[in-house]
């Protein structure tokens, strides 16, 4: 709008500026002529003439606006014949289509909030695709991990069905594997169960005052049997005695409970497991280390995917491998914390670190972790606490 009101008073201008000279001129002239007393009727005749030269410049100037105005309008009609012809290409659907408008004006701002839309709605069908994709790739998995346990459940009652004089022995072996499997099908259920409440927002946050220090330690107590039936030992050392923070206390106790779980399993060839807290001024950052299995580099960025397993807990001798929902349970709970979860893993140790904020605030994105160490001001005297149990 702007362009179009400049571009009509340019030309008025130049147009007005021609008409006023033409007829200042016109009518200094027969001025003249009456002031000289020139014949009258050679006046009149020339007054006559003077009044068609001026209806003839009215016409040459609108006709000069006409031209300068279409001139200057040249590049408007074809921007606009351009966004037109994007506008029509993205209502059939073909959203590769980029306006490049040129210039400061309002057409400009149009072809800008195009591209953004266009941009926008590219994201949303990619994102509803990848939504497709998944809750595919969900019920593939499923129905593989579902169908693996039940199967030979099935199998070994199958054979205590038909085999009716097995020794007591044999009964109890099969009867314990057919149970085993029965409790893998269990934790596999209420794992899948947990998830989707957790991916599809069935799950509210309970937000409340949470000591994260006790919370570990009681976690790590409770985990005590399972670190000596697998041979390991573990140390706690925190830089505080007590840390509040605000969260959920019972998907804090899943998350770290998973950590810890994970931490075991494949922590076993290192003989030890290390949980290390510290608090700053706004961040909590608490770091799992096992020395066990490496993780191999390839595998680092699938770690937190649904369903996703190493290799080495695919093939793995010491029992049934995992669910593959463990971590992406930890990495679902931590982003609805505004937190950061991350992993990495060598021979120095396979290192998962979650931080979380002391003050959770609605509605605040998940923090940059490279943000995190400038918030440390000033350091508290560390007063090293140290728990160690051994297997």
């Amino acid at each position: 709008m702007l362009q179009l009101i400049a571009n009509i008073a340019v030309a008025t201008v130049i147009t007005a500026v021609v008409e006023v000279f033409l007829i200042t001129n016109i009518t200094a002239i027969t001025s003249f002529l009456y002031q000289t007393g020139n014949n009258s009727s050679a006046v009149q005749r020339f007054a006559f003439g003077s009044t068609i030269s001026v209806l003839l410049f009215v016409l040459l100037g609108i006709v000069i606006f006409s031209v300068i105005f279409l001139m200057s309008q040249r590049k408007t009609a074809r921007d606009i014949e351009t966004i037109a012809s994007a506008v029509q290409q993205i209502s059939e659907g073909d959203l590769s289509t980029k306006l490049d408008v040129v210039g400061e004006g309002e057409l400009t701002e149009i072809a800008e909030n195009i591209n953004r839309m266009e941009k926008d709605i590219q994201e949303l069908i990619d994102k509803e695709r990848n939504s497709e994709q998944s809750k595919t790739d969900l019920i593939t998995n499923v129905a593989h991990d579902l169908r693996t346990p039940l199967t030979s459940i099935i199998g070994y009652l199958d054979l205590l069905r038909k085999n009716r004089n097995l020794s007591p022995k044999m009964q109890q072996k099969y009867l314990d594997i057919a149970y085993n499997k029965s409790e893998r099908l269990q934790k596999l259920i209420e794992e899948l169960f947990g998830f989707t409440k957790l991916s599809y927002g069935k799950v509210s946050l309970n937000i409340s005052k949470v000591d994260i220090v006790k919370l570990l330690a009681q976690l790590l107590e409770e985990s005590y049997p399972n670190f000596v039936n697998n041979g390991l030992s573990y140390d706690y050392v925190s830089n505080t005695e007590s840390q509040i923070i605000d969260a959920d206390g019972d998907l804090l106790a899943r998350l770290f409970d998973n950590l810890i779980n994970n931490a075991i399993k494949y922590g076993k060839e290192g003989k030890r497991v290390k949980v290390n807290l510290r608090a700053d001024r706004e961040i909590v950052t608490i770091k799992i280390v096992n020395y066990g299995y490496v993780i191999p580099e390839k595998e680092l960025p699938l770690i937190f995917d649904r369903f996703y397993r190493t290799d080495h807990s695919r093939t793995t001798q010491n029992g049934p491998g995992g669910t593959g929902l463990g971590l992406a349970i930890v990495k679902n709970i931590t982003d609805m914390h505004h937190g950061v979860v991350s992993v990495s893993s060598d021979l120095s140790g396979t290192v998962f670190s979650v931080k979380l904020k002391i003050h959770f605030e609605e509605g605040i994105e998940n923090f940059e972790s490279r943000n995190i160490e400038s918030r440390n001001p000033e350091s508290r005297n560390e007063e090293q606490r140290k728990h160690s149990r051994r297997g």
